[in-house]
């Protein structure tokens, strides 16, 4: 950053005319111009080498005394040099006067930030324990300085002294929060066994059989629910949510067998932009506050041109890569919109196969019952009929024993046969003589 300048120039006309040395310094803070002339035996090739090589290099240079110096206030239109001087390279001065109005432009911004910073560091000081929400304006404020940074709005010692300052800051924001981590971490632990003991729970259950797999379902809900809003630390947090993500798979598969994963492909696209869409609009709301701020230095009148016109480009840039921003996010909120319509369609279409999948399965249950309780009634039938028609060895015996005893029983029942009664003999005599005979 140069802020001397050493040119010859001349004074008076035709052959009065006469050489005089200028050296100019620029006062960035005050936004003001002194320009020192030296004339007759003061302009000599000696002095001039020491102005050009010590003095403009910020070296010590004595300067005669009583010599006064012209101050100006730098404006695009304002004289810096004497009256009735004129420099032999006017072009150079013309240069280092829009070079020097940038200066001043940057030398204000750095100086802006600077009582930004020092705001900054009077809260950190003043904190007693961690501040996450002073950590994220610390980590919002050098992001702004390395946007101007980048933009070469400010000159690279300016930007090194905001970050060894910001630097500071942020080394005790970090001894604070190393303190207040080793307390979160403690209870971040406690937090993890307790959902882990739960998910073992869940676990161990979906190795067994006949398992109430809604019910479980319902289980794995309520505790990604109270995850969610549980203090873990990051890697706790992700052990935890494999473990409830491989859960809800195991369940899903345990309950729609070969179903598709398209929904879960789908759910997770949706998931995805939901971040993305959340991150533009988060940074849709730093390029306005940024253009808030631009159009406020705008609207207060207190800038000068160049400061004015360098606002309003930084301005413009900053409202069109909003609106760029902007046409992105519509862009994804219309993908949002649609992706929700297929889901929904999806999740329909799932409900409706999972009600049919049920009502078949319940189909074939009946039937299998229905075949099994007609072939247990027809094997009973069976074993009767069995029963009924085989005779043991012992019992032919009894049966022929039986057999005897009914017929000796039959035997001595049966009544005498009856003797056919004959006629009585009649004895007939012929009588063939007399009674004499007789």
């Amino acid at each position: 950053m140069k802020t001397k300048l050493v040119l010859w120039g001349t004074k008076g006309a035709d052959e009065s005319t006469e050489k005089v040395l200028l050296a100019l310094e620029l006062h960035p803070d005050e936004n003001k111009v002194s320009t020192w002339s030296f004339e007759g035996e003061l302009a000599t090739e000696e002095f001039s080498e020491q102005l050009l090589n010590q003095w403009r290099k910020g070296e010590t240079v004595a300067f005669p005394e009583g010599l006064i110096a012209k101050e100006e206030v730098l404006t695009a239109s304002a004289v810096l040099l004497p009256e009735g001087i004129v420099v032999e390279k006017d072009e150079i001065l013309k240069r280092t006067q829009t070079e020097w109005i940038f200066i001043v432009l940057s030398t204000k911004l750095f100086r802006n930030y600077e009582t930004s910073l020092g705001d900054l560091q009077e809260k950190v000081e003043a904190l007693s324990a961690y501040d996450k929400k002073l950590w994220s304006d610390l980590k919002e404020f050098w992001a702004a300085v390395q946007a101007q940074s980048r933009e070469q709005n400010l000159f690279k010692e300016h930007t090194n002294s905001l970050r060894n300052k910001t630097n500071e800051l942020f080394a005790r924001l970090k001894e604070l929060r190393s303190v207040e981590d080793a307390a979160f971490e403690a209870v971040a632990q406690t937090n993890f066994d307790k959902v882990a003991e739960r998910l073992v729970v869940v676990e161990d259950t979906l190795k067994g059989e006949n398992v109430n797999l809604q019910n479980l379902f319902e289980t794995l809900k309520a505790i990604q629910r109270d995850f969610h809003g549980t203090k873990l630390t990051r890697a706790l947090r992700s052990k935890l949510w494999e473990r409830i993500d491989s859960a809800f798979k195991a369940v899903k598969a345990k309950r729609f067998p070969g179903g598709s994963s398209a929904e879960g492909r789908l759910s997770r696209r949706i998931d995805g932009l939901k971040q993305a869409i959340a991150k533009m609009k988060s940074s849709i709301d730093r390029d306005e506050r940024d253009y808030k701020f631009q159009t406020k230095k705008l609207e207060s009148g207190r800038a000068g041109q160049l400061e004015a016109q360098l606002a309003e480009v930084k301005a413009k840039m900053v409202k069109d890569r909003m609106d760029s921003k902007q046409r992105k996010l519509d862009d994804m909120n219309k993908t949002m919109e649609e992706l929700n319509v297929r889901l929904k369609k999806m999740q329909e279409q799932t409900a409706k196969d999972q009600a049919a999948a049920a009502a078949k399965l319940a189909k074939q249950q009946a039937a299998k019952e229905k075949a099994e309780a007609e072939a247990a009634a027809k094997k009973l039938a069976e074993e009767a009929k069995v029963e009924e028609t085989t005779v043991t060895p012992t019992d032919e015996k009894v049966v022929e024993e039986v057999k005897e005893e009914a017929k000796e029983t039959v035997e001595e029942e049966k009544p005498a046969p009856v003797q056919e009664e004959k006629a009585p003999v009649e004895i007939v005599i012929e009588n063939k003589g007399s009674d004499e005979e007789e």
